[in-house]
């Protein structure tokens, strides 16, 4: 797997799996969805991020040298869906969520239980949101290492 051992050296599967344990209550999930909030709340934590209404999801884009590293975020009904692209030169070489890269790496992840953060409250959303950026911010800083 490309950037396996990025992955590795921050951690990732660990963390995530620790982020889905921690925001599992589907049932209590909020269930409102709107863009508008979801987006400043974003903007707090990172001011670059746009919304594709196209796909339907928040992005933010990290060029560097002929790569790019970008983060998708779906944000509806209660869930986090996180993305993670990395694209050379407008190949993609890898895309998938956050579950399927942990599950690729470890294989006693269980994408079943562990697949996506779920949020009762706004509260919730900001502290995921915030844990998700420190992972993503952290894979940046090894790119560039």
């Amino acid at each position: 797997m490309i950037l396996k051992s990025i992955f590795k050296e921050i951690g990732f599967v660990s963390r995530y799996k620790k982020l889905c344990i921690k925001h599992n209550d589907f049932d209590n999930r909020l269930r409102a969805n709107n863009n508008k909030i979801f987006l400043e709340k974003l903007k707090t934590i990172d001011n670059s991020v746009v919304y594709l209404s196209k796909d339907k999801m928040f992005k933010i884009y990290f060029p560097h040298d002929n790569y790019s590293l970008d983060l998708g975020i779906s944000v509806k009904n209660g869930l986090v869906e996180v993305f993670l692209f990395y694209i050379k030169d407008e190949e993609w070489l890898l895309y998938n969520r956050f579950d399927g890269y942990a599950e690729e790496l470890d294989e006693t992840f269980d994408r079943e239980i562990h697949n996506i953060p779920k949020y009762t409250s706004e509260k919730e959303l900001e502290v995921i949101l915030k844990e998700v950026f420190s992972i993503y911010e952290d894979m940046k800083k090894e790119i560039v290492k």
